[in-house]
């Protein structure tokens, strides 16, 4: 039983008590504590306190204010990282055949001369007349950056040539070369033109295999024989 219901009871017995034993004058005193024991009760009737903390209301969070999680991104590589990039489907080829002036050839000093390399377009590309062939590395010969003559389909083979002249100093001579696209960017592996140019006291001779090597030539100084004396009899 609730404490506001045993106040109640509590009044209302003392209060029929005293109209049992009271005379009549009492009875109006009787009435009056029935109407405060009346009021006590209705003010008993509001509910009891609680006795646990008011819970904190939820507080209500519209969508804008959800803020979404930080996107997470790579960081960028260092200077010192290799970026290895994919390699092109487009532009590719194949080196074929030297078709002229093989390794090792002899060049006269200052001397002219084409060189040609045979290659396949093994690309998905077609080069046209705005790729071409250029110096990358080693002697130059005087050779510079030509375009093809003709356009190359995928699948197809072409002579691809430039022209240059032998060093005037004597030595063996190497260039690499290579095909770029029309944006100008390399594509494909180097190729080399090799050459030697003979100097003084050197001398040519050509093997059965039909390759040419270069050889020291001997100075050979003729001994002069003493002319002969003339004897005249006394």
């Amino acid at each position: 039983m609730s404490t506001k219901r045993m106040l109640i009871l509590l009044l209302t017995t003392a209060v029929l008590a005293a109209c049992g034993s009271a005379p009549a004058d009492t009875l109006d005193r009787a009435g009056s504590i029935t109407a405060a024991a009346q009021t006590v009760a209705k003010a008993l009737e509001k509910p009891d306190t609680p006795t646990t903390a008011p819970t904190a209301p939820t507080p209500t969070v519209t969508p804008a204010e959800i803020s979404s999680p930080a996107a997470t991104t790579q960081p960028a590589p260092s200077s010192t990282q290799r970026v290895v990039l994919p390699t092109s489907a487009c532009d590719v080829s194949a080196y074929v055949s030297d078709v002229t002036v093989p390794d090792n050839t002899v060049m006269d000093p200052g001397e002219t001369f084409t060189k040609t390399w045979k290659f396949k377009n093994t690309g998905e590309c077609k080069w046209t007349t705005a790729y071409a062939i250029a110096f990358v590395s080693g002697t130059a010969m005087g050779g510079k950056t030509t375009a093809l003559a003709d356009a190359v389909d995928p699948g197809d083979e072409a002579n691809i040539s430039v022209e240059l002249t032998a060093p005037a100093t004597a030595g063996t001579y190497t260039g690499y070369w290579r095909l770029k696209n029309a944006s100008g960017n390399f594509f494909g592996d180097p190729v080399f033109v090799k050459i030697v140019v003979p100097g003084a006291g050197t001398a040519t001779v050509t093997a059965t295999s039909g390759a040419t090597v270069v050889v020291p030539t001997a100075t050979v100084t003729p001994t002069q024989e003493p002319t002969p004396t003339e004897t005249t009899a006394a």
